[in-house]
């Protein structure tokens, strides 16, 4: 994966901040150029309806004005300190839709972004800002929860794995960014009951019990899935776990050390759905390390 420019949105707030916090050392290791971006958001209905026009624009254009500060001093902070940093002031009627006109605009190669804040926009049911950048961007976009557990490198990347090729491509981009970072890569596969009710009755507890040598079988699965990948010597774990598929992903990364996980955003269909889609959403809200979540390319 190249990353030559980075897009850091900002809210000026502690989850922004955590965010930019891992864009930077990304910046730094990549030798990239990163822009952080704010939007204005136009909110009317704040003003009663005799206020004028005028009062208006007037409060857009000092909010604007303020956003340009906070960013220049950001900017002006990082590139004293070695970073190529850029800055820009958006504006629209909705944080999300502001951001991807600017990204589908742009030629980034990765989003960094925390995983709330926005404080000013209302929550919808169409999920938080960071959900809607990850369902619609056409680029990766990395993910970071507020108090993310962060070292001040990647060594350790968790890869879920379904076999499917969107799960592949994600782990194309882990291994490059292993490579990069001189990381170890861990895949994890989670066999979950609704791929197979046949096994399960009220007397069996676990899949594993029926067939003994399932797990034999997942990772030699795993093996055959990343040999013409990469030198086995990158990967430090195959785990096989039996569940839910984003609780026990979600459980690996508060259990193991872990500093970033890289996942698809769609997986297989059907009966065969096992780990990706919702799953990429529901990872992000939970995992305690930073999440990066690669798009599907067909």
């Amino acid at each position: 994966m190249e990353i030559k420019k980075i897009l850091v949105p900002v809210d000026f707030s502690e989850y922004s901040d955590e965010a930019l916090v891992l864009a930077v050392q990304m910046a730094r290791h990549y030798q990239a150029r990163m822009t952080l971006a704010h939007v204005v958001v136009y909110f009317p209905d704040e003003f009663e309806e005799e206020a004028s026009y005028q009062q208006y624009q007037a409060v857009m254009v000092q909010r604007a004005a303020r956003a340009e500060q906070k960013l220049k001093q950001q900017a002006g902070k990082h590139a004293a300190e070695g970073v190529k940093v850029d800055h820009v002031v958006l504006h629209g009627s909705s944080p999300a839709d502001a951001l991807q006109e600017y990204i589908d605009s742009q030629t980034f190669d990765l989003v960094i972004m925390g995983t709330r804040g926005w404080n000013r926009v209302r929550q919808t049911a169409q999920g938080s800002v960071s959900e809607l950048t990850v369902r619609r961007a056409p680029i990766p976009v990395m993910t970071v929860q507020k108090n993310s557990q962060k070292n001040d490198r990647i060594q350790r990347i968790l890869v879920p794995v379904d076999f499917s090729i969107y799960s592949r491509q994600a782990l194309e981009y882990a291994i490059s960014i292993a490579q990069k970072y001189d990381a170890k890569l861990v895949l994890i596969h989670v066999v979950e009951q609704e791929v197979y009710p046949a096994f399960y009755d009220d007397r069996v507890e676990s899949i594993f019990e029926v067939d003994q040598n399932l797990t034999n079988s997942v990772i030699a699965n795993l093996h055959d899935f990343v040999a013409d990948l990469v030198d086995e010597s990158l990967v430090e774990a195959f785990v096989v776990r039996e569940g839910v598929a984003h609780k026990e992903i979600v459980s690996y990364v508060n259990e193991q050390s872990v500093d970033l996980l890289v996942i698809a955003t769609h997986g297989l269909t059907g009966l065969e759905y096992l780990l990706l889609g919702s799953t990429a959403e529901k990872v992000i809200r939970w995992a305690v390390c930073p999440v990066l979540t690669i798009k599907r390319i067909d």
